[in-house]
């Protein structure tokens, strides 16, 4: 058993990693969008480039892995 959560840490950091870039550049995002009243226009920006940074973390670790 603990050679398989050895063997997955990788990907549940990677998992971790996204789903704390999408949390913190959303809620940036939403802060953003009530300091100017633009909702949903910030938050919305915020929530696509954490997906894009939490993606790209992702493939960078299957595609390096070594």
């Amino acid at each position: 058993m603990s050679e398989l959560v050895r063997q997955s840490s990788p990907y549940i950091g990677a998992v971790y990693v996204q789903m704390g870039a999408i949390v913190l550049l959303g809620g940036i995002g939403y802060m953003v969008d009530r300091w100017r009243d633009s909702f949903p226009l910030y938050f919305v920006i915020g929530i696509g480039v954490g997906i894009i940074v939490g993606l790209y973390e992702l493939a960078k670790l299957m595609l390096y892995k070594k």
